[in-house]
Parts: structure tokens; sequence; C-alpha cells
């Protein structure tokens, strides 16, 4: 947890420009762990009601304890979206089982606002825990150094600093998937005269959690 601190601070401190860090300040000195819960748990709740508009394979976002088991290695990926996504209404053997020229026959999709919002929406989960992960397997090669220093506190601030570019390095690759993702979105909603607004909740909530994020784990000390 002290590894986890630092690493936290030193970002903060790296990017204090950026709003979402400033505002991790605050809310660390401002609420408790578990009032900074509930707030990561009404942002998530928050953008569940706006997708609940359309019809979606995915009905929710990851909750707190899962992106938990995510960082923590107890939940891969992979796993979690399983957790999120609806099972598909079609099968390999009804697939396999129709006629060849009834499939050639099959017509293009045409774009609606729930398969675009449906399509984004995945990849941006899909790269939410992906990044967790990322975060979480940094965090224990630090610890395993720290370890392998004989826990020798005075090389805890050596260890952090070696770790920083790799963890700045991580969240500008996602913050930057995240905006074209969505810069995406709203294109494609645009281009058939639907309501963008969805792309906005989307990205405001993503920004938002994870300042909430950062100030949970600097409200424990």
């Amino acid at each position: 947890m002290i590894l986890l601190l630092i690493a936290v601070i030193a970002v903060v401190i790296l990017a204090v420009k950026q709003r979402e860090n400033i505002q991790a300040v605050i809310d660390s000195r401002t609420y408790s762990t578990e009032e900074l819960t509930g707030k990561i748990t009404e942002s998530k709740q928050q953008v569940e009601e706006a997708i609940a508009q359309y019809d979606l394979p995915i009905k929710r976002d990851f909750t707190f304890e899962e992106e938990e088991k995510i960082r923590k290695g107890e939940l891969t990926a992979e796993e979690a979206m399983q957790l999120i996504m609806e099972p598909s209404q079609d099968t390999d053997e009804s697939a396999a089982a129709a006629p060849a020229s009834s499939q050639a026959e099959e017509q293009p999709k045409t774009n609606t606002a729930d398969s675009i919002v449906a399509g984004y929406l995945q990849q941006v989960y899909g790269l939410k825990a992906y990044y967790i992960g990322e975060l979480g397997r940094v965090e224990s090669e630090m610890r395993s150094v720290y370890v392998q220093s004989g826990r020798n506190k005075a090389a805890i601030a050596g260890i952090v600093q070696s770790y920083m570019p790799e963890v700045g390095s991580l969240e500008s690759e996602c913050d930057g998937k995240i905006a074209s993702l969505l810069a995406g979105m709203r294109s494609d909603l645009s281009a058939i005269g639907a309501d963008t607004s969805i792309a906005d909740k989307i990205y405001d909530a993503y920004i938002n959690e994870k300042a909430l994020r950062k100030a949970y784990y600097l409200s424990m000390y």
C-alpha cells in the first residue's frame, strides 16, 4: 500500500495540471474511502442509466469490487468482460445449420444508434479492464522489487521513481485510446443524425472515476 500510495502521489505531481489529478487531491482530503467508493459506484450508475435507452449486449459497468479483482490479478480482463456481457442470442449450431444460399443473400446490417454505441462501449470497457490489469501488474512488480530489497523503506522512493515513466505512459496511452474511441462514436452517431451526448457522458465518467480512484488510495493515509 505504501508503494501504491507513492505511485499515485508521483503521478499527481508529474501531471498536476490535469483536472482529474487536481480533483483527486481535493477529494482525498474531503471524503473517506467509503464515501469515495460510493461516489465511484454513483458515477457508474449514471452511465448505466444513460445507456439504458439503447438496446445493448452490455447493461452495466464493472463493479468497484470487480475492478479491484482485476487489479489484484484475481480476474482477467476477458473474464471481467464476460461478466458484463449478455450471452449471444445466436449459436454456432444455428449458424452452421443455415442454408448457404440464405447466408449469401443476407444483407449487411444498417448502422443504428444501438449498434454504434454497443460496438464502441464494448471496446471502451475492454480497454478499461486491460489497463486496470496492467497497473496491477506494475504494482506487483514494484512490490517484488521492494521485497527483494529486503523491505528497505529507504529504497521505496527509488523503486517508485523507476516505474513512473511506465505508469505515466500507460495512463497517457489509455487516455488517448479512450478519447479516440469516443470521437469515433460521436462521428458515427452524427453521421446517422443520432444524439451524440452519450459519448460525452461516458468520457466524463471515465475522467471522474480516474480521479476518484486516485483519491481513494490517497485517502488511506
